[in-house]
């Protein structure tokens, strides 16, 4: 099974087109989407292929005093029948940034999510509360579960996963005390999933050495830059990943950052190709 996770960028029907047209060539069969505009999914949905798109706007009351931001939510999109069902974290500070539906894929039914992380620069504590509430979650599941995201962090992207940084990090200062976000992200992470592409370069230790030379301080990939100016590169990060339960296993993947600037995004679509594990003994 093929699953891309890709922040659009919340743009228009023109780029939609563009956006659709990668994801065609991708072949996915389940895509997990950050920034979905909501006047242009449809395009996207169609110029993509796919059957069917579930949009988190459409599940959540809009409320008067909502910032425009509110509507940059995620989404969900595949090939193949309906999901059965869907749902937003609604225990999130922002639910329409955190979307799980149950998706049959072939002869597997698993729980697929898209989530977005609301940048700390705008939202402040909202940014780890957002995320705890979600660990929290996670941490209760059992099944077959993956989830992509835009998590605008970590900040220090390391090789060994235990020397990890997210940006609101539990014990920094300016969480007042309050966990951060390394529960989700983090070597704290108090839920079982792992990161796709830490799972397949377990499996790959001259990958993993050739890192340690080329790029020892991270980040793995680069998904996404920051600071990014027209007379400047900006930093790279690895802000964009896909998150997997011990029933699947990874074949391949990909970060395709100057396919997803050419489509008009500033993120890197992540390809995922992931086998299941029934009996989740293979991770």
């Amino acid at each position: 099974m093929r699953v891309v996770s890709w922040n659009l960028a919340y743009r228009g029907v023109a780029a939609a087109e563009h956006q659709g047209a990668l994801l065609r060539e991708l072949a996915a069969d389940v895509v997990l989407l950050q920034e979905a505009n909501p006047n242009s999914t449809g395009v996207l949905r169609q110029a993509a292929g796919l059957d069917w798109l579930i949009r988190a706007v459409d599940l959540r009351t809009a409320m008067p005093d909502d910032r425009l931001a509110r509507r940059r939510g995620v989404a969900i999109a595949g090939r193949g029948p309906q999901p059965r069902s869907s749902w937003l974290l609604t225990e999130c500070p922002l639910p329409e940034r955190a979307l799980f539906t149950r998706v049959t894929s072939g002869n597997v039914t698993f729980t697929a999510g898209a989530y977005h992380a609301p940048p700390g620069v705008t939202w402040g504590l909202v940014k780890p509360r957002q995320a705890e509430r979600c660990a929290s979650w996670l941490a209760t599941q059992a099944g077959p579960l993956l989830f992509g995201a835009d998590a605008n962090t970590p900040v220090l992207d390391a090789i060994d996963f235990a020397d990890t940084r997210t940006h609101w990090h539990t014990g920094d200062r300016h969480l007042r005390g309050e966990p951060g976000d390394d529960l989700l992200w983090g070597p704290a992470k108090v839920h079982a999933l792992d990161d796709a592409l830490r799972r397949w370069l377990d499996d790959r230790p001259e990958t993993l050495a050739a890192l340690r030379q080329t790029t020892p301080h991270g980040p793995l990939a680069i998904t996404h830059r920051t600071g990014r100016r027209k007379n400047s590169p900006g930093t790279a990060r690895r802000f964009d990943s896909v998150w997997i339960s011990r029933h699947w296993t990874v074949r391949e993947i990909r970060h395709l950052y100057d396919e997803g600037l050419a489509a008009s995004s500033d993120h890197a679509p992540v390809v995922v190709d992931l086998d299941f594990v029934p009996d989740g003994t293979q991770a």
